[in-house]
């Protein structure tokens, strides 16, 4: 997957900028509007900053859009949609893509916002040793899962469901407070590996150490979800 064009390289940017907000540049407001004694919901917090920087990278682009999706009442997503391409981004750290893909490979099947999101990507093929095996389902079962995936996605975006035609997701590593490695990522419907770049240039990070690491922790998910890296999903696949 190359990043071929310039409306394309302004949006990575401005999800990578966005995605580079961490714990260390939210805490200090946090301790002093909410709590200077309880870190409870300084995550989330994170991800509302972010929310907010994905919108003023943004402004001045009226064929990008950012949407803010409510998943739970304590929690929202917020992927960018290029108007003009169809692709819409989501954004994760490493740790909980591999987490919410281990459990979707695991159970085959899931209510996670992008295993919905993924069944836009019906018609990508895995890269070569990508293949998983699914619980098998019969066709039946198949489709009223998809149906529900297919539901879910027009819940979240309602109009703008039907102009969804790719969906590419961020992946970004963390190591003590900073953002230290990305990959722009597509994945099948079934949650295979289709293709990847490393993005990690694209970062604006000054960390120089050990590039094998585990996420901050600054993304809150959906469901519970088995502590897996990526890497590790790849070595077992």
């Amino acid at each position: 997957m190359d990043i071929a064009t310039s409306k394309e390289q302004i949006i990575i940017n401005g999800i990578l900028h966005a995605m580079s907000i961490t714990e260390k540049d939210v805490v200090d407001d946090f301790k002093g509007s909410i709590s200077k004694t309880n870190k409870n919901g300084l995550s989330f917090a994170v991800w509302a900053r972010r929310s907010d920087d994905l919108e003023n990278q943004f402004a001045k682009h009226d064929d990008i859009k950012v949407f803010h999706i409510e998943r739970t009442k304590l929690w929202q997503i917020d992927p960018v949609f290029d108007k003009k391409t169809g692709n819409i981004y989501l954004l994760f750290s490493d740790a909980t893509l591999s987490q919410v893909r281990n459990k979707y490979v695991k159970k085959g099947k899931s209510t996670h916002y992008s295993v919905s999101f993924l069944l836009k990507n019906t018609g990508l093929l895995p890269m070569d040793g990508e293949t998983v095996e699914l619980v098998p389902f019969t066709e039946e079962e198949t489709e009223r899962l998809n149906l529900r995936r297919q539901k879910d996605i027009e819940k979240m975006l309602g109009k703008d469901a039907e102009n969804v035609k790719n969906v590419i997701i961020v992946s970004v590593s963390y190591h003590e407070g900073e953002a230290i490695a990305a990959l722009l990522q597509e994945y099948t419907a079934n949650f295979e590996l289709s293709s990847e770049r490393d993005i990690s240039f694209m970062l604006d990070t000054t960390f120089s150490g050990d590039t094998t690491m585990e996420d901050d922790g600054t993304q809150p998910v959906e469901t519970e979800q088995p502590l897996v890296t990526l890497k590790s999903i790849k070595k077992t696949e």
